[in-house]
């Protein structure tokens, strides 16, 4: 007689609800240092009023608020509330916003990230070389405008669709309402953007404009810190594997949404949310594995905070707490 086979049996760490939280996530270093910069400058020197949110975190944004840090919609509008010093802020901001500031007396204070001025410089060059610059990225975000305010030419589009260009056609094409590329074309992208979008994206445009001897030019400009959080958002769905996510970050935040949209097309429900209270309990229904990730612009208590509401729901906390930070840490640019 064949003994029965025995049936394996779950451990409770396979059983049990946990919490599992990205190897890279939360505030990046360029977010870290325009916050400490503008909190430096008004614990000196007194308010100041940034041109628009600081960074897109509406928690950091009211705490800079008790500091004197208030934003304002232009330099105008800064004079006429009495500031006499103005910011720029980390997704940065054209030449105007200097020479306004010059113009009206007023003190600046530049925070823009060193990553973006690499992308607003290498616009400038490419413009110099005579190429066409396309941003790819959101036409109203401030990055996006920053970049294409030092490029400071009708030479230059923003786009995230191959239809959002001002051309229909490839060089070459002939015929009715063809619109066809310049000779020379240049591809720059908006730091916070997904490179798995960007690369169908480049492509797309390239075919469109090399035939007949056109010169297309693609440099990848996503930043080091946005591809790092979306790797780790990768490796919850890869090898973690993970029910649900909870990317948190302000709902301006365009890096946060871009690691939703990620954990979403991977097949795993993502949720995008700006605080614990944003938590839908129906989300959690017979989830064993929460994924918890979060935008270059959310600080760590926000984290720490929806971790221990979800610890409140019976989910055990990640061991060692949610990372490691290394003050003297900068990225390659």
């Amino acid at each position: 007689m064949t003994p029965a086979t025995a049936t394996p049996t779950e451990t409770p760490a396979q059983t049990e609800k946990r919490i599992i939280v990205a190897d890279t996530l939360g505030y990046c270093w360029g977010v870290r240092r325009a916050v400490d910069i503008i909190s430096a400058s008004a614990e000196e020197k007194g308010p100041v009023a940034p041109i628009g949110d600081i960074i897109h975190n509406p928690q950091i944004v009211e705490r800079l608020r008790g500091k004197g840090v208030v934003g304002a919609a232009s330099v105008d509008e800064a004079l006429e509330q009495g500031f006499r010093r103005v910011a720029i802020t980390a997704h940065g901001m054209g030449p105007h916003l200097a020479q306004q500031a010059s113009a009206a007396s007023l003190e600046l204070i530049d925070t823009t990230c060193p990553l973006v001025i690499k992308v607003q410089k290498l616009a400038e060059k490419l413009v110099r070389q005579g190429y066409y610059i396309v941003v790819y990225g959101d036409a109203y975000h401030p990055e996006v405008k920053s970049v294409l305010g030092w490029a400071n030419t009708s030479k230059s589009v923003a786009a995230k669709h191959i239809e959002d260009l001002p051309w229909n056609a490839a060089r070459g094409q002939e015929g009715p309402g063809k619109i066809t590329p310049p000779r020379k074309v240049a591809l720059v992208s908006q730091t916070t953007k997904n490179i798995d979008e960007l690369m169908p994206f480049a492509n797309a445009l390239q075919s469109m404009v090399v035939p007949n001897g056109g010169e297309f030019r693609f440099c990848n400009t996503i930043c080091e810190p946005t591809t790092e959080r979306q790797n780790a958002l990768k490796k919850l769905v890869e090898e973690d594997h993970v029910d649900v996510i909870l990317a948190i970050g302000g709902v301006k935040s365009s890096n946060t949404a871009r690691l939703a949209e990620v954990g979403n097309k991977m097949g795993v429900r993502s949720y995008h949310i700006e605080r614990p209270e944003d938590i839908n309990d129906d989300w959690l229904d017979g989830v064993r594995l929460v994924g918890v990730t979060a935008g270059a612009s959310t600080p760590d208590d926000v984290i720490e905070d929806v971790v221990a509401t979800l610890v409140t729901k019976g989910y055990a906390a990640p061991e060692g707490g949610i990372h490691p930070v290394d003050p003297d840490y900068v990225p390659s640019y």
